[in-house]
């Protein structure tokens, strides 16, 4: 893990054998370039576990782009660009840190996905 812009710190093709993304992939001005740089970063066979809600955080600033696919508009990208979706909940409920003894509590609605690279890529 590195601090800074994901899309700019990892760009090296086939480098990582799994990729785990916890309420992350909704942090993307546009969701689809995490898609394709998660593709391209993972090794042929790789896989790539996702938990976290589609709060999209640039939703309701003005001024900033904000692409906002639904699920099932993220799944048919993940399709497209070569993952194999191994396993999927669209309704994993999760918390998010919190203090477990509060009154207050928050639940998300997640998507789960265990998704794999294939080990040859397509022929187009």
């Amino acid at each position: 893990m590195a601090a800074g812009d994901f899309l700019e710190i990892y760009k090296d093709s086939d480098s990582w054998n799994c990729i785990a993304t916890v309420y992350f992939i909704d942090t993307a001005h546009n969701i689809i370039a995490y898609l394709e740089t998660i593709y391209n970063i993972l090794k042929p066979g790789g896989y790539w576990i996702n938990l976290g809600p589609l709060l999209y955080h640039f939703a309701d600033i003005s001024g900033e782009s904000s692409i906002e696919l639904s699920y099932e508009e993220i799944r048919e990208v993940m399709l497209k660009l070569g993952f194999e979706i191994l396993k999927e909940d669209t309704n994993f409920r999760s918390t998010y840190t919190q203090n477990p003894e509060s009154m207050l509590q928050y639940e998300y609605n997640c998507m789960f996905f265990v998704a794999q690279k294939p080990l040859l890529d397509r022929i187009s």
